[in-house]
């Protein structure tokens, strides 16, 4: 099979508030929208839109513990950068919900979580 045919990645995100998170997105991850569709969703890229975020509006908002498991991960994504401490401080600035950053085996992080409590990773 030939892999090369995928040209890019969706997560969807559930939000209880669109036009909130929406804005969040922008402001604090620097993502540009590239389909209104509120009230229901909106689709936000990173970066070239290799990867893109549909934020889809939820009533309730159900966490998804991440299963226990020997490597320290729990969470679901990781978003890599070469300035962690920048975008950290940046973070900070916006208000964002931002643990310390830690170093572990080489590799510094911190976790981040979004109005709505939905949680990520950022490694250097």
């Amino acid at each position: 099979m030939n892999h090369g045919l995928f040209s890019g990645f969706g997560i969807f995100i559930p939000v209880k508030n669109l036009s909130e998170a929406t804005k969040w997105y922008s402001d604090v991850l620097g993502f540009a929208i590239i389909r209104n569709g509120e009230p229901f969703a909106n689709v936000m890229k990173m970066g070239d839109g290799t990867v893109v975020f549909c934020l889809l509006k939820v009533d309730e908002i159900e966490p998804s513990p991440f299963p226990k498991n020997d490597y320290g991960v729990d969470h679901y994504y990781n978003f890599r950068t070469t300035e962690i401490r920048k975008l950290h401080q940046h973070y900070l600035e916006k208000g964002a919900n931002v643990s310390e950053i830690d170093d572990f085996d080489g590799i510094s992080g911190f976790e981040f979580s979004d109005p709505c409590g939905n949680r990520f990773c950022v490694v250097e």
